[in-house]
This record gives C-alpha cells, structure tokens and sequence, in this order.
C-alpha cells in the first residue's frame, strides 16, 4: 500500500517513484507513502481505496492505493532472451545515445544484478554490434 495523487489512482495507472522529496521527511505519512517504494522502479495501481489524505507535495488530495511493481521492457542477447527463464540482468555497455532503443537498452527502470523472469520475447531483434538484442518484457523475482 501506498499514497497516489487522487488524478493517478486509476487500476492500470503507471508511475516511476523516483525518490522522496524534501517536504516528504516532515510528513506524518511518509512510512505508508513513499518509505515502502523503491526509487527509480515503476509501478502499476491495482488497487484504489476510499481513503484520501492532504498531501503538502501535490497540493491536493492522495488516496490510498495498492501497487505492484510494474514489468519492464529491456533488450537481452538474442540467446538469453528465452520465455520463463529466470535471468539475472547484466546490462551491456553501449555508448551510442542516438541509438533507436537506446532508452529500451539502457533503461534505469532494469535492475543491474537482479533477477528477473522473461515474460515475453520480441521476434524481431536488433543487433548491437555484432550481438542480437531482442526486446522483452521482464518482471523482477523477488
């Protein structure tokens, strides 16, 4: 359980915490708000509840809501990039920021030595120097 702004608590709704503000260290609810996130992880609601508090940060209303974290898109070495596999993620070193799934490659949202399960795997690939990336979408094991 966590705290989201009243316009965001929607079943389905992503966000990214990307760390607690300053004026979270003084609020009464941080321990159920953002103490329970991890910073730079997305996150999907599930659930919205009908409590709502006032919250000094959005200037408005938050409401209780159960969260999940969120699957994530990544680029794995095509002999990887097999379906319920549980891979421990290495990111590959990639220095082209122009690069078309630069953002995909080099996500922060994908964990550097975590484990993950293959949820799905792309056909179509692309190739980073001579490696074959496939796109996939990964859920972290916990």
């Amino acid at each position: 359980m966590t705290l989201v702004g009243e316009l965001q608590a929607k079943p389905g709704f992503k966000f990214v915490f990307q760390g607690a503000s300053e004026l979270c260290a003084k609020c009464k609810l941080r321990e159920v708000c953002v103490m329970k996130l991890e910073p730079n992880t997305v996150y999907k609601v599930v659930e919205v509840l009908k409590k709502r508090h006032k919250c000094p940060l959005r200037e408005g209303w938050v409401v209780v809501a159960r969260v999940v974290e969120a699957e994530v898109e990544a680029l794995l070495d095509a002999k990887m990039a097999v379906e319920d596999a549980i891979i421990t993620f290495k990111r590959g070193k990639c220095d082209n920021a122009n690069c078309a799934v630069w953002n995909i490659c080099q996500s922060p949202y994908v964990k550097e030595g975590e484990r993950y399960r293959v949820l799905r795997v792309e056909r179509e690939g692309v190739f980073c120097g001579r490696r074959k990336m496939l796109r996939v979408l990964l859920s972290r094991v916990k």
